[in-house]
């Protein structure tokens, strides 16, 4: 079996990335967009995936912000957040929560569950991604089981590690998640060489991609050349397994 699915993340952090979007959706070469609910724009975002049969998900936000419950004070920084997930479990759980609910209010259904920089891996937040997923009937969330965890390293070997814990336990849990996640070492920079790397990999079982295009330089300088490469005719064919 082979299965891959290209997700855009960032969904309405950015009229840039929101203008990639709809490029993308044209291109008929994307799956899912994930909408992050704190961005400004991120109900333009939700209602073009939806008018376009796109699926959605959320991208659950607790370190960039501006948050949607008063009083929410959560660091930004990943290391700090492996220090202090514990602490602050309850009111990621508010706050997601609180997410998910400001997008089914543009009418949208939410269909998997991610999170911006991957907060959902820390094994305090698995269990509240567990539990928000199941109090709103979403089967699939994103695991970061990564085969490109070296080249960010040692921050990929963590992240893989806590991701593959994550995987076990979402399907102990009945929840849907993939093989592996690709996009992470190439974050926002992601190419055609990359990609090939990947090929006889992605040949079995099922993949992730995660994206970030815009159509100019949002927070990465390759984002404009991730557009380039998702509304390809190139990408199209190596996503169906035709390269």
């Amino acid at each position: 079996m082979r299965e891959i699915t290209v997700t855009i993340d960032d969904g309405g952090m950015h009229p840039a990335v929101n203008a990639a979007i709809q490029k993308c959706i044209d291109s008929e070469n994307v799956n899912r967009v994930s909408i992050m609910a704190t961005g400004s724009n991120f109900a333009e975002a939700s209602m073009m995936a939806m008018m376009n049969g796109v699926r959605v998900a959320a991208h659950l936000d607790c370190c960039q912000g501006p948050f949607l419950l008063k009083g929410s004070d959560f660091p930004e920084s990943f290391s700090v957040w492996l220090k202090s997930a514990d602490s602050l479990a309850d009111s990621v759980q508010k706050e997601w929560s609180a997410q998910i609910e400001m997008i089914l209010s543009t009418g949208g259904v939410v269909t998997a569950l991610d999170s911006h920089r991957h907060l959902h891996n820390l094994p305090a937040l698995q269990k509240v991604i567990i539990s928000v997923a199941k109090e709103y009937g979403i089967r699939t969330v994103r695991s970061a089981v990564l085969p490109d965890k070296l080249m960010r390293f040692p921050a990929g070997l963590k992240l893989n590690s806590l991701g593959c814990e994550l995987k076990t336990n979402l399907e102990s849990e009945g929840l849907v998640t993939t093989d592996r996640m690709l996009g992470f070492g190439r974050a926002g920079k992601i190419n055609r060489k990359y990609l090939s790397k990947f090929t006889s990999l992605c040949s079995d079982g099922t993949t992730e991609i995660v994206m970030h295009p815009a159509t100019e330089n949002v927070w990465s300088s390759g984002q404009p050349g991730e557009l380039e490469l998702i509304t390809s005719e190139w990408f199209g064919d190596w996503c169906r397994g035709k390269r």
